[in-house]
């Protein structure tokens, strides 16, 4: 189903890290002329009838198709968007299998995103006939328990809770951290933390209480 035409189309953003949400949405915010974000909840799916609901793959691929799919059996909203780094050709696949509208990759700019979401509700199928690696293998490419890591400070734990979550030392902890920093090119937790959206990381988990 297609976008009403006297109207921006609306966008309900998902992903489990505030951060993400906060950020994709400053990024479209130039474009509110175009699209109407409707919806900002981290964590949860989403519970407005928008006309697409934009998923930052940040969570991994896998996991992120189940819940993309879930999204568009729950017809909840009328389109889902993927918005990832990567899409290898079996993920393509299976996102079109399970009804997916639209993968942008997140080399792609602002307006290339925004030009998406509207061919979308123009009933367009986008980038799910070739889309390839969105960036070059780096020589500060993390290692998983690194992204682990990098997860959990996204999460705004500290390096006890981390040790605890993972059944590390906080030796250990702090030593992925210093390395994270290094790689990462930062120098503190919130710098770390907005960096993370550049990375693919396991399922987000439960903070500690």
């Amino acid at each position: 189903m297609s976008a009403l035409p006297d109207r921006p189309p609306t966008v309900s953003i998902v992903n489990d890290y505030e951060i993400i949400v906060r950020g994709l949405a400053a990024m479209l915010q130039p474009y509110t002329e175009r699209i109407r974000i409707v919806e900002l909840e981290a964590g949860r799916e989403p519970e407005v009838n928008a006309d697409v609901a934009l998923f930052d793959t940040f969570a991994g691929r896998r996991h992120s198709l189940e819940r993309a799919e879930k999204m568009v059996l729950g017809q909840t909203v009328r389109h889902v968007v993927l918005y990832t780094w990567d899409a290898p050709w079996e993920f393509l696949e299976d996102a079109a299998r399970i009804g997916v509208a639209g993968v942008v990759l997140k080399s792609r700019g602002a307006a290339e995103l925004v030009d998406a979401i509207e061919r979308v509700t123009r009933g367009e199928r986008v980038g799910l006939d070739g889309v390839s690696r969105g960036r070059e293998k780096r020589s500060d490419e993390l290692s998983m328990r690194e992204r682990e890591v990098l997860a959990l400070i996204a999460l705004g734990m500290s390096n006890r809770e981390v040790a605890s979550e993972l059944y590390l030392s906080v030796d250990t902890v702090k030593t992925y951290v210093r390395r994270l920093y290094s790689k990462l090119g930062v120098r503190n937790r919130t710098q770390a933390a907005l960096k993370a959206t550049g990375y693919e990381v396991p399922p987000p988990m439960t903070r500690l209480s």
